[in-house]
């Protein structure tokens, strides 16, 4: 049964009283949640329960297994549709023990993260990115599937069909083709510039001619939003397009402009971050109310705090400037790091309408998402972190970090093994088998 926070394209109300632009609500959404980071104290929440060192090795031991066994059985994807089908179900249920058993997940996960229609959308996602753009690489295909996976979990929290539309797909596939240009340090400044001022007038709906074969593409994206969204029914839609426009061009300031403020860098980071899933928002949902704004801007300042944590290393190679660069030339990051865990649960637990025992599964998902990602931050970056702030982590985590960066590794190693022998043998790789399949 549908919750009462469940939101429809064709039903939304329409009030007759118009309301603050969106840029007006974004600026507003922006300084509070600089407010809430600068209010956050930073001191860890409990993680939770204990884990000794015995639950590590065996935990490890157990995942080293299915990675090794997943790496197998992806290269040996049935043919026929019943095996194939019955394939998917035994991998499917391999996870939900493993992740039953040694990552302590409710019972609820079960119906909301291995669902068919959460894996369909990520199998649907993967093939047509890979339609959309044959030499797609794989860390790009990765990297759009993980806003799939926000907007997802967006439709997962509103009670919305959990599904890969056209909008979602074009925005999933815009954040490689438009961040990874702006981040290069390669592309010189004025490059930079005069795209995002083409883009810019192209997301408006003014005319604009594209500057070369990448930039076309790029464009026609835009385009799928349309067609999904028309401008005169949705303009804020195509507003939160602009304004994650506009946090993205503020955001080169942290490349080279060395005056900025402490507070400046907040609010910049706020804006980027915030404005980036307010745009999956509008485009899984195409209306929304302040309080699912709010929300959603929030999960993006959150997002993208962790995501600064993760790349302290390489923006400080290439001399961005973020708040954890910043902390990190001034000394450890436990408190900053303790800080965004605080952060992410201020977010999670400050909206009235997620408290419900109804969604407390799936707010505990976004939860354990967030902290997922801080813990392997720190397990990459060891040292950044005080070796007390490791262990206490460790200590309320199923893996000590020594072991989760080994286990990236085989991971990493094992599945690009099994691709590499297919390729020597001129078959296709197990991502493209299973993406040739049509059954799913």
């Amino acid at each position: 049964m549908r919750s009462s926070r469940a939101l429809s394209l064709d039903t939304a109300p329409q009030s007759n009283v118009p309301g603050p632009d969106l840029d007006v609500r974004v600026a507003a959404l922006r300084d509070e949640h600089a407010a809430l980071w600068a209010a956050t104290p930073a001191d860890l929440p409990l993680l939770g329960p204990r884990v000794g060192l015995r639950r590590h090795f065996a935990n490890a031991r157990a995942a080293r297994r299915l990675i090794d066994e997943l790496a197998v059985e992806l290269g040996q994807v049935p043919d026929g549709e019943r095996e194939r089908r019955a394939w998917r179900e035994q991998v499917r249920e391999r996870l939900q023990h493993f992740g039953d058993e040694r990552l302590g997940w409710p019972a609820g996960y079960r119906r909301l993260l291995f669902a068919d229609a959460f894996f369909a959308a990520s199998v649907a996602f993967a093939r047509e990115a890979r339609a959309f753009d044959p030499g797609l690489p794989l860390e790009s295909l990765w990297q759009a599937l993980r806003n799939v996976w926000i907007g997802n979990s967006l439709q997962i929290v509103l009670d919305l069909p959990v599904t890969l539309n056209p909008g979602l797909f074009a925005y999933s596939m815009l954040y490689p083709l438009t961040d990874n240009l702006l981040d290069d340090p390669r592309v010189g400044s004025g490059a930079k510039r005069a795209f995002n001022e083409r883009f810019g007038r192209r997301l408006a709906g003014l005319p604009v001619w594209p500057a070369d074969a990448a930039e076309a593409a790029i464009f026609r994206l835009v385009e799928h939003v349309e067609d999904e969204f028309p401008r005169r029914a949705y303009a804020d839609v195509h507003a939160s397009l602009l304004a994650i426009h506009g946090g993205q061009v503020l955001s080169l300031r942290q490349q080279d402009d060395p005056g900025l403020t402490d507070g400046e860098i907040l609010a910049i980071s706020c804006e980027k971050g915030g404005t980036s899933v307010l745009a999956d928002l509008y485009l899984v949902a195409g209306r929304a109310g302040a309080s699912e704004e709010r929300f959603a801007f929030g999960y993006g300042v959150a997002l993208q705090l962790l995501d600064d944590l993760q790349d302290v290393e390489s923006d400080l190679a290439a001399g961005h400037q973020t708040l954890f660069t910043r902390a990190a030339r001034r000394g450890a990051l436990d408190a900053p790091a303790a800080r965004l865990a605080r952060f992410v649960d201020r977010v999670l637990d400050g909206e009235e309408w997620l408290a419900g025992p109804e969604l407390a599964d799936r707010r505990d998902l976004i939860r354990r998402n967030c902290r997922t990602l801080l813990l392997g931050a720190v397990a990459d970056q060891p040292r950044r972190f005080s070796r007390r702030f490791r262990r206490t982590l460790a200590r309320r985590w199923p893996f000590a970090f020594r072991a989760m960066r080994r286990l990236r590794r085989r991971a990493q190693r094992r599945y690009q093994a099994a691709a590499g022998s297919h390729s020597a043998m001129g078959a296709a790789s197990p991502l493209d088998r299973l993406l040739a399949q049509e059954d799913w």
